[in-house]
């Protein structure tokens, strides 16, 4: 299932469970797994050669042994969890089911996600980040050091180095390597903290995501029209038009 939008992304569905979601909004399973630390660089590239003539790219990396079955399940999972995230994060604007697509994700999710599961999880993921003090898009806001001073962690010390005012939640994740969940939440209590400040408009850029919807609280009866209630909506979810095609 494509959905179209900012981030927008692709739901890869397989006996009515979610086996993977990719999206421009969140780093990938590559990006995971060699951030991790858990493979090389040069062990990726050698599994998925080798994955070519075996046809699973899990098999290829647990059989270098650098590392497990557990732990490339754990990153696959992840990477499904955080593309929903970015999905539900942005602006929906419409939904094509796709049957009998030639796309395979790299890193399927062995038996799947369950889509009532994975609507619960990441609803539940967007309700936490609007209840902290300081909620914000992981898109649209961008943020600069604060004026706080005291110890950091060696992330926090990495989310700072980054806050340029030009950098968004989503940029910030891309740049370390963590999930985007992670970094927007870490951002939050941050900003909460004072470590952090939103960029006056004068330090972001003039472009914001072409209007892309903040996830801070909207006055009663206030509505951007584009967003979905992901508590609600039933699969697949109904994102403006949607309609079922196959490929030519």
């Amino acid at each position: 299932m494509s959905v179209t939008g900012n981030a927008g992304g692709l739901f890869h569905l397989r006996d009515g469970a979610v086996i993977a979601v990719e999206s421009a909004g969140s780093p990938g399973v590559e990006t995971l797994l060699l951030s991790s630390g858990g493979i090389s660089a040069e062990d990726w590239d050698a599994a998925l050669v080798e994955s070519v003539g075996t046809g699973s790219l899990q098999a290829a990396l647990v059989a270098r042994g650098s590392i497990g079955l557990a732990e490339v399940e754990a990153v696959a999972v992840a990477a499904l969890q955080d593309g929903a995230f970015a999905v539900a994060a942005g602006d929906v604007q419409e939904c094509v089911v796709v049957s009998d697509s030639a796309d395979v994700p790299l890193l399927p999710v062995t038996g799947g996600v369950a889509p009532a599961l994975l609507l619960a999880e990441t609803a539940g993921r967007l309700d936490a980040i609007a209840s902290l003090p300081v909620p914000l898009s992981p898109y649209r806001d961008r943020v600069v050091p604060g004026r706080a001073t005291k110890s950091m962690s060696g992330e926090r010390r990495e989310i700072v180095a980054h806050a340029t005012g030009r950098r968004s939640a989503r940029d910030i994740a891309f740049a370390t390597g963590r999930s985007l969940h992670s970094v927007t939440v870490e951002i939050s209590r941050m900003l909460g903290e004072e470590l952090l400040e939103i960029a006056p408009p004068a330090t972001a850029f003039s472009f914001s995501h072409w209007g892309l919807p903040s996830l801070r609280p909207r006055a009663p009866g206030q509505s951007s029209g584009k967003e979905m209630d992901w508590t609600t909506t039933p699969w697949p979810p109904n994102c403006g038009r949607s309609e079922r095609t196959s490929p030519e």
